[in-house]
């Protein structure tokens, strides 16, 4: 199980090294450092991210405003790439030829810490007067916890999924606060004849985020974190699942089979009156809507319940880990990391022009992200829920969706046998996960 990706790395990292043209990491310095960042002069950092898109604008300005603020002292050198590459170059380079650093989604991050990808960041790079673990979001730092003042890593984010609405078509009607009131107002502005939708879902992409939102605030769980078991298969996993069909077959509010961005797109052509969506799609959706753009949270609108977790929404984050070496990591670099870690979360209130909630709590009480627009509709960030970080939470929980996807696809579809059956195949891989 762990550690069995080292079988043959040897050719692979090698292969992967040629294919890339990736350098071995390590900064420059004197050859007499560890790590070969030397006693003296700039500690250079390498750091991959999956960071793409209208994003990667905002990040690689804050990336350069550290540069600018430690020249001398420590370079940051960014390589982006779109996830399923990132995560791919990750696991062929590391740990011969990969990253210092690397930002890795919440989720995975213990998956990879399993592997060996990523190593704890422990009392030899920080302590409390350096970065404080309590000075970000604690849903987050909950799920990075390697053992006592130990972290997998230090979140830069918080994305949730939100609730997006065209002001021109829902004009003055009150915004719902349940799924009555949403599935109501959506059916009221839904006027097949002139093709505009009350809330247009596909049944594929964002499903893992809307569905696993609605299995929160029906009072469920997505795995078992000790056991590293799915859950789902529960009355309250059922549930989730048939209010997202029923948005489909029952209220009618949205068209039948629609494919991954089909729902977006009906969104910004004015085709809509509600979008749900990441917090991540902002830019993209103010540009095309601009002041006819509403922006609420998804909070309480899955479910008609209330108390427990009924306020919850499913968010991700982007952590910042540290990538294992092939030699020790110098206590220079060591520094140098938290250093960089801190700073980003500090100046964390300019990443929410990315449409990204700070996980760093202070960026959050400062005017640029108070006075940002849009973000401050988000939510309240303590009702972010990230998902477990679980050893094998894809093989344990993502298989899911293909079969939310299915319940989606029919107004008869047997959701009961459906979730058993996801469950069911999720269990053997996990198994053969923890046995292979």
């Amino acid at each position: 199980m762990k550690k069995k990706f080292l079988k043959g790395l040897f050719s692979v990292v090698m292969a992967g090294a040629m294919t890339l043209g990736i350098a071995a990491c390590g900064g420059g310095g004197d050859a007499d450092s560890e790590d070969g960042s030397g006693a003296t002069g700039t500690v250079s950092l390498s750091l991959w991210t999956p960071i793409t898109g209208a994003d990667l604008t905002v990040f690689n300005r804050m990336i350069t405003r550290f540069n600018q603020a430690y020249e001398g002292q420590i370079h940051i050198d960014h390589q982006s790439n779109v996830r399923e590459t990132h995560y791919q170059n990750l696991k062929n380079n590391i740990p011969n030829n990969g990253p210092d650093m690397a930002i890795i989604h919440s989720q995975l991050v213990r998956n990879y810490a399993e592997y060996d990808y990523i190593v704890p960041i422990d009392s030899t790079f920080f302590t409390k007067e350096t970065i404080d673990p309590d000075d970000y979001q604690a849903n987050v730092m909950s799920t990075l916890i390697a053992g006592e003042d130990s972290y997998y890593g230090f979140p830069l984010d918080v994305h949730p999924i939100v609730l997006y609405y065209n002001k021109a078509i829902v004009g003055d009607n009150e915004l719902p606060a349940n799924f009555t009131e949403l599935m109501t107002l959506a059916q009221e502005l839904t006027d097949q004849s002139s093709g505009v939708w009350g809330l247009p879902v596909s049944t594929l992409w964002p499903t893992e985020f809307t569905y696993t939102t609605a299995l929160y605030q029906a009072g469920g769980t997505e795995i078992d974190t000790e056991t590293s078991m799915p859950m789902f298969n529960s009355a309250e996993g059922a549930e989730a699942a048939e209010n997202l069909r029923d948005i489909i077959y029952k209220y009618k509010v949205s068209p039948e089979n629609l494919q991954t961005d089909a729902d977006l797109n009906l969104f910004t052509t004015g085709k809509a009156a509600f979008h749900i969506q990441g917090c991540w799609s902002l830019l993209a959706l103010e540009e095309a809507l601009g002041d006819n753009l509403g922006v609420m949270s998804l909070s309480g609108l899955l479910t008609d319940k209330t108390g427990g977790n009924s306020r919850q929404v499913f968010a991700r984050s982007h952590v910042f880990t540290v990538a294992a070496q092939r030699r020790n990591i110098s206590q220079r670099k060591k520094e140098a990391m938290v250093t960089f870690i801190k700073w980003m979360g500090e100046n964390s209130a300019e990443w929410s022009q990315a449409g990204q909630i700070p996980a760093y709590n202070a960026a959050r009480e400062t005017d640029e992200f108070k006075n940002a627009p849009y973000v401050n509709d988000f939510g309240d960030p303590s009702v972010f829920r990230t998902a477990a970080s679980a050893t094998y939470f894809e093989s344990g929980y993502e298989t899911v969706f293909q079969y939310v996807t299915t319940i989606m696809t029919s107004a008869t579809s047997d959701i009961a046998k459906l979730m058993s059956d996801a469950e069911a195949e999720a269990r053997r891989a996990v198994n053969t996960e923890m046995n292979g």
